[in-house]
């Protein structure tokens, strides 16, 4: 029935998703290629990490070549509740199933969720700044890892996806669908997407590699001009930060992830400033992106400019 139905051209069918033991295809990987990444998911109470707590993790340990970013084979998952000691909102639970008396008493096998994070190369979450900020907080060992954002990194707008919910992407590039919002199906979802073939016949998960491997900067514009307030917020895309973050004790307006750092600053000496300044620009990579960290924090002298930059066809700015 769903193979005609199919043929007919009239409709689509979904199949339920069910996650695979092996991904690879195609001969053996040397293994000086072969590395391991953690895809993780969390479920908590709400929303803020200083507040909220876990109360579903799942994860999916895998390998996968570090040249082509092609998932392999799947060594381990899990899936483990946490009493979060206090009730599980009502929204909470109506998004998840998850439910008081599931929860009561349990805890997540640290062991076990501490070895696999020692196996992984790389971590990929579907929402980073979200899974990395509670993870991070229960397990501080996810601090040393490099992390990506299969949401924010991958091509999804060059597939035309029109959404980045993982319930959609699991229709429009997998035909199947699955029942949401626990940690462990949606990790498996996810790594089920990273292995499908993306632009250039890539797979996903090698765009995502490349993106994660970049360096991205964190440009403030320390004392800016106070009449350049609604140039730099509506047309140049920044955000203004009051200082009180401990990791961001900066009160400036500040714009991330820029990836063209020459262009940005030639951009704000001769937009933004005109004037001799210094602005202060953090270097971020996998390690500290999604969070408030940074690798390296630097001052820039910004030149006088009159003009705005004009850019050659390799992006540099003359």
């Amino acid at each position: 029935m769903a193979a005609a139905l199919a043929r007919s051209g009239q409709y689509r069918v979904l199949r339920r998703f069910v996650p695979a033991e092996t991904y690879q295809v195609g001969p053996a990987v040397d293994p000086s290629r072969v590395r391991a990444v953690l895809v993780v998911d969390v479920e908590t109470t709400g929303l803020r990490k200083e507040t909220d707590r876990i109360i579903d993790l799942g994860f999916v340990l895998a390998e996968f070549d570090r040249l082509t970013g092609q998932v392999m084979r799947v060594l381990e998952r899990y899936s483990g509740f946490e009493d979060p000691e206090g009730p599980i909102p009502a929204a909470i639970t109506q998004l998840t199933g998850i439910r008081d008396e599931d929860v009561r008493g349990q805890r997540l096998d640290d062991a076990r969720v501490e070895a696999a994070i020692a196996r992984a190369d790389l971590v990929v979450a579907h929402n980073a700044p979200f899974d990395r900020g509670f993870l991070e907080l229960r397990y501080p060992s996810f601090k040393t890892k490099w992390w990506a954002c299969s949401q924010r990194e991958a091509p999804w707008a060059a597939l035309m996806t029109g959404s980045t919910k993982l319930e959609w992407l699991a229709y429009h590039l997998g035909r199947v669908f699955y029942d949401a919002h626990r940690a462990l199906i949606d990790a498996e979802v996810l790594l089920f997407l990273l292995a499908q073939p993306g632009p250039g016949a890539r797979s996903i998960l090698s765009h995502v590699l490349e993106s994660s491997g970049r360096k991205t900067y964190c440009v403030w514009a320390d004392n800016a001009p106070f009449e350049m307030k609604d140039t730099l917020k509506l047309e140049k895309g920044y955000a203004w930060n009051d200082g009180s973050r401990p990791g961001r004790p900066i009160k400036a307006w500040f714009k991330e992830p820029v990836i063209e750092l020459e262009a940005e600053l030639a951009m704000l000496a001769a937009e933004v400033f005109r004037r001799p300044a210094r602005v202060t620009v953090d270097v971020i990579t996998g390690r500290e992106r999604y969070t408030d960290r940074f690798a390296s924090r630097n001052q820039f002298e910004l030149p006088v400019q009159t003009q705005p930059a004009v850019g050659d066809a390799s992006g540099r700015v003359q």
